[in-house]
């Protein structure tokens, strides 16, 4: 048996506790005053053991060599001491830190009894350790990473139930307030009243379809669609109308042009056109029109969406298609958009769901252009 293995077999305990009072002293590792001997110890006994047995297998002659430094350090005793110091709240750089006190409290014993760490000895206690910070690493980010999947899920699941269970409600106001404007005796300040319960009640309605769509994107990977032959002219003509009787002071002008036949999902194109067009006029000048261009080509039909607003910052661009992104809105006249910003990540998973694309330019100069290529069949 050499003199490195014999003094690590003779002082482990000795080396354990001057390995735990390095870490209680350390102020970079606050979490190791908070454990007591046995937990901050944890597995590195357990390490330690394997490091010496395999020195000394290595150091008996006609026997296998032991296990190598990487075998020691992504043993499953390492992956468990990763694992429990996550459980404890320790970062990453708190269990790296910790490993390398224990590489140092071996050197330093070793040099204190004027034992020499060199050679293969040196090379298997090194890699060893090396190996174990890999595996706390890896061990950390996969619990990490779990843990983090899980809190999506929880989160998309919350969204879904609340999302349903506000539905009923809403669409109950929706029923009430329709019914009260249909009154010959509701008129006047009552009449505006229930005119602004109405349009608050379908703004918070889309909301809702909009987080219901945000779960059903992240959690299904896509929109469900029912496709069917349809003309997307008339599909824009009807988005357009509704813009027009619910926001009088904007002008929005169609050039549609070539066939608007093809087959698509009907609810969806048109939740497309209607988030597209609504954004241009979120942002849009009233003295400015809204261009919505239409051209249908042999085999696609090209959507244009162009407002004449402030610019897209340039590094906004890249994100701006990401869920509750929002333009800039630098003037106070401007500032109408009550959106939860999901409607351009919406539009542009429907042109997905759809085999389309959609792509944004913005300048100030020609204004901000939103446009979606869609193939006649999805």
């Amino acid at each position: 048996m050499s003199r490195v293995t014999l003094l690590l077999r003779e002082r482990k305990d000795e080396l354990l506790r001057e390995w735990t009072s390095r870490l209680r002293k350390d102020p970079k590792i606050p979490q190791a005053c908070e454990l007591d001997d046995e937990d901050l110890r944890d597995y590195t006994p357990k390490l330690l053991d394997d490091l010496i047995d395999s020195l000394t297998q290595r150091a008996q002659p006609g026997t296998p060599g032991g296990a190598s430094g990487q075998e020691i350090g992504s043993s499953e005793s390492a992956k468990l001491h990763a694992s429990h110091r996550l459980a404890q709240r320790y970062t990453l750089a708190e269990e790296l830190r910790e490993l390398g006190a224990l590489r140092a409290a071996i050197v330093d014993l070793c040099e204190r009894e004027r034992v020499p760490l060199g050679g293969e000895e040196a090379q298997l206690v090194h890699s060893a350790l090396d190996e174990a910070m890999v595996t706390a690493a890896v061990e950390m980010e996969r619990a990490s990473s779990a843990e983090l999947r899980r809190d999506v899920v929880l989160r998309e699941l919350f969204i879904a139930i609340l999302g349903h269970d506000l539905r009923n409600p809403l669409s109950a106001i929706r029923f009430a307030a329709a019914s009260l404007l249909k009154r010959e005796d509701v008129a006047g300040v009552v009449a505006r009243l229930v005119q602004r319960i109405a349009a608050s009640n379908e703004r918070a309605l889309r909301m809702v379809e909009e987080m219901l769509d945000l779960t059903r994107i992240r959690c299904h990977d896509g929109l469900p669609l029912e496709p069917k032959p349809v003309d997307v002219h008339a599909i824009c003509r009807q988005v357009i109308m509704e813009f027009e009787s619910s926001h009088p002071e904007y002008t929005i002008r169609l050039d549609a042009q070539g066939d608007g036949h093809g087959v698509w999902d009907p609810g969806r194109i048109g939740q497309l056109m209607s988030n597209l067009i609504g954004n241009a006029v979120d942002y849009s000048p009233p003295e400015e029109p809204v261009q919505v261009k239409l051209h249908g080509q042999e085999r696609i039909v090209v959507l244009e969406v162009n407002n004449r607003g402030i610019p897209i910052p340039p590094d906004l661009l890249p994100v701006i298609f990401d869920p509750f992104r929002r333009g800039e809105q630098q003037h106070e006249d401007l500032r109408r958009s009550k959106g939860l910003g999901l409607g351009l990540f919406i539009a542009k998973a429907i042109a997905c769901a759809h085999g389309g694309s959609i792509h944004v330019t913005s300048a100030l100069d020609e204004g901000t252009t939103l446009r979606v290529v869609l193939p006649r069949s999805s």
